[in-house]
């Protein structure tokens, strides 16, 4: 680590045994003094920036710190690696400080009364609502005095440039000891005196800024800290992060958003907080399907509350990212009744609003591929659960659910169901949860229909038992391009060729052909009896081609001999 001597202005470098040293956070401004500049002296002084590490070496002397560090000087930003492990290091490094000074170049001091009356304010408010959400009851409305003093302090302190940048996120979060000084370096406040204040303008927990482990605040909510920030860079708006979430990764700058969808990456790999997937899409975002990650922080504005469920839920399943997208087991589960509101499928996110602790958060998902799911239009809004949760039947096979965002996705997804079949049937007679489906793999299950993914030539076997019942119905279907082929089978009765594994759609589709009489069939009690229906499936004024099998059930009539008729013949023939 590469450190200013304070009282030689000279560098000096330690590997181990670093010593006690001060550390600068600021905004950058005009002619900052860098590396190179710091091997001429005379030169470096003509430079506006060098008044900045003057004062942090003259008020680190004065605190009885002999060492400081700078971002503009101490780094040699020439050296590409040396850069990559200083932005690596930076959360280390700041937090290892013995004290941070936070320099407001653009921040005159607010008067003693303000400040304190500001301070205690806060604070008086910060403990109200705590005692309030304890009783699960929402605080009084702010005063006439309270919003006056909050409208002071965001046009004073508020609207400092340091507050907006991405880089100053970490160096507020990191040291223990942080100390604020106004444009003339007068001291105001530490961040311990103004967590409250603090926490207010930025929107970190005043918890974190007094000392709370940061693994203890869900990844949703720590990206939420950045969703107002801004970089230079468009990748340092990732870079910026890393410390915030322990993640370590090689800088490729050149490479844009895709900075930030590495740190996702990175996230996922090294946790299993699902809250990352909790942002919310920009109200101007006019797609309905997404890939799982955001593409900046600004997505996680929404996230500020969220909170792990005041009871323990597991999903009991696992993830990992593959080719293919995100793989799941167990977590993706079907939406039935009240929870198909959120869509045909949805994965739980085990996070809460804190306002509403019951809530459990989800992404709605649409199948678009053989156990491929995508985020299905969940912007503005995620969905809230209960109950629900709980009830939904989970999809056991492995699922592979998109994770970024790819070129056309809307149509990708859309013609999908291009030619696929709907099955309709009677919820009084059979129990929806029963439902199987061969190939697995190719039936949207929560809406019976199984999806051509735009193939010419493909098959599916739908299977349901009646409630309470061991028997029930059996459909199956064969389709290419001109035409269409099916069948309805009592289970108990199902021809043994079609049970086999590993069928073909040709074996399917000459297995149909040797049986005429296959539009209907009897079981408990009922024909059943299926027809097609041509479907529209588009959205958004785009017309998709699909098929509805319709099964109607009817109750059998049993023909009953009369005794009186009996009797008659009877009476005639003693008659004879």
């Amino acid at each position: 680590m590469r450190l200013i001597n304070c009282r030689t202005g000279k560098f000096e470098e330690f590997v181990q045994n670093v010593p006690a040293y001060a550390i600068l956070s600021h905004t950058w401004g005009a002619e900052e003094v860098s590396f190179c500049d710091m091997s001429d002296p005379d030169s470096a002084k003509q430079k506006y920036g060098h008044k900045k590490i003057k004062d942090t070496c003259r008020v680190a002397l004065a605190e009885g710190f002999n060492y400081a560090w700078v971002d503009t000087c101490c780094i040699d930003k020439s050296s590409s690696a040396e850069l990559s492990e200083a932005i690596n290091s930076m959360f280390a490094w700041y937090r290892d400080a013995a004290v941070c000074y936070v320099f407001l170049s653009d921040f005159a001091s607010f008067s003693d009364e303000i400040l304190a009356e500001a301070m205690e304010s806060f604070g008086a408010r910060e403990s109200l609502e705590k005692q309030e959400d304890q009783l699960y009851k929402d605080p009084p409305p702010l005063t006439v005095k309270e919003l006056d003093l909050r409208d002071k302090v965001k046009k004073g302190l508020g609207n400092c440039k340091w507050f907006s940048r991405g880089w100053t996120l970490q160096e507020l979060i990191a040291p223990r000891e942080v100390r604020f000084y106004d444009k003339d370096w007068n001291y105001f406040g530490s961040k311990l005196e103004l967590a409250s204040i603090l926490a207010w303008i930025t929107g970190i927990d005043a918890g974190v800024l007094r000392g709370m482990p940061l693994d203890d605040i869900l990844v949703g909510r720590r990206m939420s800290w950045a969703s107002n920030r801004e970089t230079t860079r468009t990748e340092d708006m990732a870079y910026c992060l890393l410390g915030i979430f322990d993640i370590n990764m090689p800088l490729l700058y050149g490479e844009g958003k895709k900075a930030f969808i590495r740190l996702q990456e990175e996230i996922l790999r090294s946790s299993h907080d699902l809250s990352i997937f909790a942002w919310r899409a920009e109200g101007n975002d006019e797609r309905r399907f997404r890939g799982l990650m955001a593409t900046s922080p600004v997505e996680f504005k929404g996230c500020q509350r969220l909170v792990k469920p005041s009871f323990e839920w597991s999903n009991g399943g696992e993830y990992s990212l593959t080719s293919r997208g995100l793989r799941t087991e167990g977590l993706v589960r079907i939406g039935r009744g009240v929870a198909a509101e959120v869509g045909n499928y949805f994965l739980s996110l085990n996070c809460v609003d804190e306002r509403q602790k019951k809530l459990i958060l989800a992404v709605s998902l649409r199948q678009y591929g053989p156990g491929l799911f995508v985020r299905s239009n969940p912007w503005p809004r995620t969905t809230g659960f209960d109950h629900n949760v709980y009830s939904a039947p989970k999809l056991h096979q492995p699922q592979y659910i998109c994770y970024k965002d790819i070129p056309h996705l809307d149509n990708v997804v859309l013609l999908s169901r291009s030619n696929a079949i709907q099955i309709k049937f009677s919820d009084d007679i059979f129990d929806v949860s029963t439902a199987t489906t061969v190939p697995q793999t190719d039936w949207d299950l929560r809406n019976s229909m199984l999806l051509s993914f735009q193939r010419p030539y493909f098959w599916g076997m739908w299977k349901v038992k009646a409630h309470d019942e061991e028997d029930g119905i059996s459909i199956v279907c064969v389709r290419s391009s001109g035409w269409l082929l099916y069948g309805i089978f009592a289970l108990s009765k199902l021809p043994a060729a079609l049970a086999r594994d590993g069928l073909l759609p040709s074996q399917v589709e000459e297995i149909l052909q040797r049986l005429p009489d296959r539009k209907s069939t009897e079981c408990l009690g009922f024909t059943h009896t299926v027809q097609d229906v041509q479907l529209d499936l588009g959205e958004n004024g785009m017309y998709i081609p699909a098929t509805l099998l319709l099964v109607t059930s009817a109750a059998i009539k049993r023909v009953k001999k009369s005794r009186s008729g009996i009797k008659r013949v009877q009476t005639l023939l003693k008659m004879i």
